[in-house]
């Protein structure tokens, strides 16, 4: 069997993932204001005293969490873009 060659300014790629360069979310607590259309609902942040714009995550829009105003939320933030976000978790009414 022949053995495959390779050009001269092949470089091996690394195989691993490194995810430890990758910026991570930042997670918030809030409170739904309001349901906008297209999966979008207007988010009052503990934390920055103001109402931002939030979606759904994909796991929470794949097994249809319902979400209503008055629900407190978990919330994850870009580190590029402050004014949105990703609802990543419905907390439980009691």
């Amino acid at each position: 069997m022949a053995r495959k060659r390779r050009n001269k300014n092949y470089v091996e790629k690394d195989k691993s993932k490194d995810t430890s360069n990758k910026e991570e979310g930042i997670e918030l607590e809030g409170t739904i204001v309001e349901n906008l259309p297209n999966a979008q609902f207007r988010i009052k942040v503990d934390d920055l005293d103001e109402e931002v714009l939030a979606y759904v995550a994909g796991k929470m829009r794949r097994h249809w969490i319902r979400i209503q105003p008055g629900d407190r939320v978990r919330v994850e933030f870009s580190p590029y873009d402050l004014t949105r976000c990703r609802i990543v978790y419905r907390y439980i009414k009691r």
